[in-house]
């Protein structure tokens, strides 16, 4: 696995990072504009029915919480950022949100149909076995569990040379027991494929299907891309945005939320839709090598 430092006053692991995070993101309105060209739209249609029990573990600004409450998911929230929680309680008072850790759910056993963690897991240094073995925990017979986390793809392979600063390949999670005030902070793992299977698995996780996605932050790892696009934002260090969208329908707009069709660039750049023809044979090759992240769709084996 690839061990992944920035420089902040926060490791990626504390909800003050978090906390700040989400108080300078776009906000609820902006990310819902975008759920039509989500490139995990497919799988919240195929798992999140109305009337079932789905809980978000890391909910951050709370875009996913919002669509699901309104497609008649029983959805709950949960982040340890509190500032990011009372702006979603400040949003919709209605919406129903925890804060608490996903390495320590206050939930009881088997209480949901549904469990989704994006991009959470992998900041904990100390590692993600135990946030893991929480999802299968609450999950009900047959429940499924939809976790994302950092892809090791094999581009990030060929840069890793050249990021020694920041990157280190590890055997595995282990805290840091250097002092490092001052320097780069604890960030992230990246997984391979094979790496996180494994440890689904050991959490009594049967994996179904695992799909790469976020293909321009993947490639934001290249240094001269990288500056390319800083340039084209004004400077702007930070990565590019990422755009989640509802699926179009002919039912009335919902909480901004826009009924105009994506257009063929923002489905195929930002949607990562396979489906158009040529094109999506390129999507398919850019998902496998230079991803950003991997999702993975699990199901509770019943062998623990």
């Amino acid at each position: 696995m690839l061990k992944m430092y920035h420089y902040n006053a926060n490791p990626g692991g504390s909800p003050e990072m978090w906390d700040s995070v989400w108080k300078d993101s776009d906000g609820i309105e902006t990310a819902q504009v975008f759920f039509g060209v989500d490139p995990l739209q497919s799988l919240f249609e195929q798992y999140a029915r109305a009337g079932s029990y789905m809980l978000e573990g890391g909910c951050g600004n709370g875009q996913y919480v919002v669509h699901m409450a309104d497609r008649g998911v029983n959805i709950v929230g949960l982040d340890f950022a509190r500032d990011a929680l009372s702006r979603l309680r400040a949003y919709d008072s209605r919406l129903k949100l925890c804060e608490g850790d996903v390495a320590a759910l206050p939930f009881l056993d088997e209480t949901f149909d549904l469990y989704y963690s994006g991009g959470v897991v992998e900041h904990f240094e100390a590692g993600a076995e135990t946030a893991l073995k929480e999802a299968r925990r609450v999950l009900r017979p047959g429940g499924a569990l939809l976790i994302s986390v950092p892809y090791y793809s094999p581009l990030r392979r060929l840069l890793s040379p050249f990021k020694m600063k920041l990157w280190k390949r590890v055997s595995r999670s282990e805290v840091d027991t250097a002092d490092k005030n001052g320097g780069p902070q604890f960030f992230q793992y990246a997984y391979t494929r094979r790496e996180f299977e494994v440890m689904l698995t050991a959490a009594g996780l049967r994996v179904v299907k695992a799909k790469g996605y976020s293909i321009l932050w993947g490639l934001y790892d290249i240094s001269l891309l990288q500056r390319i696009m800083s340039a084209r934002i004004g400077g702007n260090n930070n990565k590019p945005q990422s755009t989640t969208a509802v699926e179009p329908t002919k039912q009335p707009a919902r909480r901004g939320v826009s009924n105009q069709a994506p257009s063929l660039l923002k489905r195929l750049f930002v949607g990562e839709d396979d489906s158009i023809p040529v094109a999506g044979i390129a999507v398919r090759a850019l998902r496998s090598t230079c991803a950003n992240m991997m999702m993975y769709i699990c199901v509770r084996s019943e062998d623990k």
